[in-house]
Formats: C-alpha cells, structure tokens, sequence
C-alpha cells in the first residue's frame, strides 16, 4: 500500500484524491481550515492522531509516507515543498511550483543535491487532447513548428470566482495571473516546441472590473441588483449551485445557509465592479525561443467565451485546435465527445495515477520540476 499526505485539501485536492488507485491511501492531512481538515479526515478515514493544522507539527517528526501531495495556496508552495524534500519525502505540488525564479532554483537545487523528486501538476501533459496536438507535431505532418498563437479564454464564471472575488484576486496574496493561470498553457507550448526563451514580452492590465467599468445601476452586491449581468453571483451560487465545491460547510449548516450568507456579506456575493482585485483581466506575451519559434500567447478574461485556442504554423502546413476538434491541413477531428468527461477528460486520474506510479517504482514522473523550469521562468519575466 502506498500512504500518501496532503497538505492543503481544497478543492484541486479533492479532484486528485477521488482518483487516488486502489493500492493507495491518505495517511496524513494537513490544513488550517478546522472544517476542512475534520470532513477530510472523515471522507477518508484518517484518524485525528494523523491529522495537523499546520506543516510544522507534521514535519516536526518523520512520518510513514511514501509521498506528498501539496495543494495549497500558491504562495506556500515553496516553503512546504522545501521542508518535504528536506524530511525525505518525494513531493506533487500544484502550479505553479514557486512565486520567483530564486525560489524555483532553490527547490531545483535541493531535490538535486537530495535525490529527492518534485513533480508539478500540469494536466495538460495527460490530457488526450493535448497529448493529440503533441503526436500530431511530433509526427512531422505539419512539418517544422514556426509559430505557434495561443489564447486561454477564462470564461465569466471562472473569472468571476476565482480572479475577481476568489482567493487569487490580488497579486499580493496569490501572484500575477499569468502566472496561476497560464503556466498549464506555458508548459504546454514549451511541451511541443522544446527551446528557451531569448526574448520576452509582455502587455496588459486590469481593464473590466473595476468601479469606473461598473453599469450605472449596478448595487455593491448581486443581491441587491437588478441589472442583467452574466457575472450575477446569485445565478452562480444560489441557482446553478455551481463553484461551490470550496465553500466550507459548517455541522448544523447546509450548502443553502452557507451560499446565503455568501451573497449577504461575503466575498463571493460582491459585485465584480466593486471588489479589491488587482490583477490583469488581459493579457499578451510574446516569445521568441532560440530555435527560431516564436510563440504569443493571450489570456482573455474579459469576453464571454470560454477555452483554449491555438493554431500552430508549419513548414508545411497548419494545425487548428478549437477546443473541440483539430483541423490539420484540411482534415478535422472531433472531440467534442470529451468536454462532458470529468477530471479534466480523465487527466487528473492519469497524472495521480504516474505519480504513485512513481512511488512505487522510482521511475520519473511525465512533469518533473526540472522540465518546468523555462515554461516558470517566462512567466515571471511575463508577471
């Protein structure tokens, strides 16, 4: 049996352990929500002896674990990662892996002069059709990559939640959101082109959702509003029950009352014209690598759209990637099939899935940390 610890169990968490494979168990739990932290330890029968509210106590002393998933917010990661592969323990954390290049180096050298192994999740890698876009280039059907236009279109509700009320709001708190956003789309392209980065460049701003952009009848909170706006928190939260799976349900309470209180005075009831958001709402980045490739990459958080886009020039032809099919010189292939399949179309469980394989034989994972170091490396030139 491979025993696993968890440090931060939010809702990425949560995702990784519903695929966790059978000969694999959580054994340790570590988070400073009370709540989260004992309906954790209930779900997956963790005994409180084996559950701690912050990582000193759980690295105070050594632990039975064969590794560690960390899963907490992005300006811990560094330091939790560190204080794992200094007490032993191989190591999956969530992107991106540090907020600085000082950090990341610093991790690199200290899983290199330990042997200890960090993999980073980016599911992009296991996603089928990402990993259809990488065969399709490798095979040499479109010849020489030349250039490669990416955009990530967040999509109002994701927005909404996450970069305009949610936890990742504020660069202070959580970094620029090209960074939490776009290292997946970063590895990605890296992924496919191979290179580093000769030159970067980078535009953008918080050009939506701040108050001078706010209707004239828009309320401080959805509530109180009547505008018709695709950014209503109580279609979101009250009538769709959508993006809640974060909201922390006390005993005695039920989803209802927390959303409730959410839309009456918390942060996810505000209007998103009238938040404490800094961080861009659109985004480009320009590459140019030193094998010639040049690489631009958009983040949109401000249409209604939603998905990834990217077109990808050869030598001798052109690949679409649309979100749903792939066109490639003239041919198309549909995947439609695969946006109602959970877990990112099964990426979660293939990237849980390699790293206890990993565990369990020492063999490298698909995204180890050392490969992610140029795709990190422009998002902070990005930032």
């Amino acid at each position: 049996m491979v025993n696993i610890a968890v440090i931060g169990i939010g809702n990425r968490a949560g995702k990784y352990l519903s695929c966790l494979p059978q000969d694999a168990r959580v054994a340790f739990l570590v988070d400073s929500d009370p709540i989260r932290l004992t309906q954790a330890a209930e779900r997956y029968r963790v005994p409180q002896s084996a559950c701690f509210s912050d990582t000193a106590s759980f690295f105070s002393e050594k632990r039975a674990v064969d590794g560690i998933i960390i899963a907490t917010p992005d300006q811990l990661h560094f330091s939790e990662t560190l204080s794992a592969i200094r007490a032993g323990y191989p190591v999956l954390v969530e992107k991106p892996a540090a907020s600085t290049q000082e950090e990341l180096d610093s991790m690199l050298e200290a899983s290199k002069q330990t042997g200890i192994p960090v993999s980073v999740c980016l599911v992009m890698r296991y996603h089928p059709y990402f990993r259809r876009i990488k065969e399709i280039v490798d095979s040499g059907e479109i010849g020489q990559v030349l250039s490669i236009d990416h955009t990530e279109a967040i999509g109002p509700d994701r927005m909404g939640h996450t970069f305009v009320r949610g936890l990742w709001s504020r660069k202070d708190l959580s970094g620029p959101i090209f960074l939490s956003k776009c290292s997946h789309d970063t590895d990605f392209l890296l992924w496919l082109t191979g290179g580093k980065a000769l030159e970067v460049t980078s535009e953008g701003g918080l050009t939506r959702f701040r108050p001078d952009c706010a209707p004239p009848q828009a309320a401080r909170r959805c509530l109180d509003c009547s505008v018709d706006c695709p950014y209503s928190a109580v279609r979101l939260y009250r009538d769709q029950h959508a993006w809640v799976a974060g909201f922390d349900v006390p005993e005695g309470k039920t989803l209802d009352d927390v959303i409730e209180e959410e839309l009456v005075a918390g942060r996810y009831g505000r209007c998103v014209y009238h938040c404490d958001n800094d961080v861009n709402d659109i985004q480009e980045v320009r590459v140019l690598l030193d094998n010639g490739i040049r690489l631009t990459m958009r983040l949109d958080g401000v249409s209604l759209d939603e998905g990834r886009r990217t077109i990808i020039q050869g030598s001798k032809g052109k690949l679409r990637a649309l979100g749903t099919t792939l066109e490639v010189n003239g041919r198309v292939e549909d995947y439609s099939s695969l946006l109602d399949l959970p877990l990112h179309a099964g990426a979660d469980r293939f990237l849980i899935e390699d790293f206890i394989d990993s565990l369990r034989t020492g063999h490298p994972t698909a995204v180890p940390l050392s490969v992610t170091r140029e795709a990190h490396r422009i998002c902070f030139l990005a930032r």
